[in-house]
């Protein structure tokens, strides 16, 4: 196989002073039918950072619950590193780089991870796209349709996707038995596999990322980074600056800057893995500079969890310009936090957030910046809304209900399985 990834070990019962014992006791009855069962998931080594999380917090706690699960990586060989990227950036909408040598690659690709595919699992999930033609691949190799469910997990709104990059990978995934999404309105009306789940992502509220972090450490984190305790900091988290104009944020912050000249602007976790978006990067920096009282911070500042769960708890206002499309675990992290949100109209946002209850909704700069000079007139609006967000997290985002959700889907395909096979 392709060697398994390492991860934490967690105990279930470590979040039961998050959910009760109510709720730990129904994911242990739920899991106890699944004891000992034979569970993979594959994924990306260029998986987003949000599915990274979800799978470095949930292996441990399905391995506590009795599942004999196993997280693992597809081997991208450098010649298809740019397959890969094509694929991601065609299925999210980017038209002109999947073409019909792209597809001989992608073919080469998987037929290459079926020849190191030597286990057997009762359930398979794949979180990559590139990779759902493992399956197809595995039967042409064996003869025969590989053992066990099989399920493709879709992290990304493909509903906007180059047509002849969706055509393609959908006819592949069609050979699962079933399709997951993080969010309903990301399903296509011509979605693949017989049958479809939503499994929502949740926070993990013991991550680094998620946990609070105390006075003196904040302090020293925010000193480092020359952010001046006593004003005003309106931040941006964001995962990459491929799905949105990441200056939009700067015309904002001007705005802002006229009836607030005290504020200042954090831009963090930005990822630049393309030249283009390098340029975007330096481009952003130049600006920020001549406006002032800007932090721009990349993946080459190297921004650990715990100084980024600091910077969003020093963060008056969080703006959300745009949003890679398709999960974000950083989303419902800063609303686990309780901060107050202005954001951006996208699928993410409408599928997360509630208008006027758990954020601000506002899409021109314009709006944007009204509705953040109104949060910082107003800290207990700002305070409400915060912890309304935070109410919205752990009633229906947290780990525990990925979970609970994710051992519905595995208990539901399984019994299929067994039922069909004594036909």
């Amino acid at each position: 196989m392709f060697g398994s990834v390492a991860t934490s070990t967690h105990s279930i019962d470590q979040y039961t002073q998050f959910v009760g014992d109510a709720a730990i006791e129904s994911l242990r009855a739920a899991a106890a039918p699944l004891r000992g069962a034979r569970v993979l998931y594959l994924s990306s080594p260029a998986a987003s950072g949000a599915v990274r999380r979800l799978l470095q917090s949930s292996v441990p706690l399905l391995a506590d619950l009795g599942l004999h699960i196993q997280w693992q990586q597809v081997r991208i060989a450098a010649e298809y590193v740019e397959m890969d990227r094509a694929l991601r950036r065609a299925l999210s909408g980017y038209a002109g780089g999947w073409h019909e040598h792209r597809e001989s690659e992608w073919r080469e690709f998987n037929q290459g991870n079926a020849q190191m595919f030597d286990e057997d699992f009762d359930i398979v999930v794949v979180h990559h796209s590139a990779s759902v033609g493992l399956h197809a691949a595995l039967t042409q190799l064996h003869g025969h349709s590989p053992p066990g469910v099989w399920l493709w997990h879709s992290h990304r709104d493909y509903r906007n996707a180059v047509p002849n990059a969706w055509s393609f990978i959908r006819q592949h995934a069609d050979d699962f038995d079933a399709s997951v999404y993080d969010y309903k309105p990301f399903i296509r009306d011509d979605a693949p596999t017989p049958r479809t789940f939503v499994v929502a992502p949740g926070v993990d509220p013991l991550s680094p990322s998620a946990r609070p972090v105390s006075d003196e450490v904040r302090e020293t984190i925010l000193a480092q980074r020359g952010l001046n305790v006593n004003q005003p900091v309106i931040g941006q988290i964001v995962l990459s600056m491929r799905d949105d104009d990441p200056e939009r944020v700067l015309d904002t912050f001007a705005l802002v800057r006229q009836h607030r000249p005290d504020v200042q602007l954090v831009i963090t976790n930005l990822v630049t893995d393309e030249p283009a978006l390098a340029e975007k990067l330096n481009a952003l920096r130049q600006r920020a500079q001549q406006l002032g009282g800007v932090l721009v911070l990349s993946e080459m500042d190297r921004v650990g969890n715990v100084e980024l769960s600091a910077l969003r708890e020093e963060a008056t206002v969080l703006i959300h310009e745009g949003y890679p499309r398709g999960i974000s675990v950083e989303l419902l992290e800063e609303m686990w936090q309780s901060r107050p949100i202005v954001s951006a109209r996208s699928s993410v946002a409408e599928a997360l957030l509630i208008e006027g209850r758990t954020a601000l909704l506002a899409d021109s700069t314009e709006e944007q910046a009204s509705a953040i000079e109104r949060l910082l007139r107003n800290p207990r609006t700002a305070a409400r809304i915060g912890q309304a967000a935070h109410r919205h997290v752990a009633r229906r985002h947290l780990i525990t209900h990925y979970l609970a959700n994710y051992l519905k889907v595995f208990q539901q395909m399984l019994k299929r399985r067994q039922r069909t096979s004594r036909r």
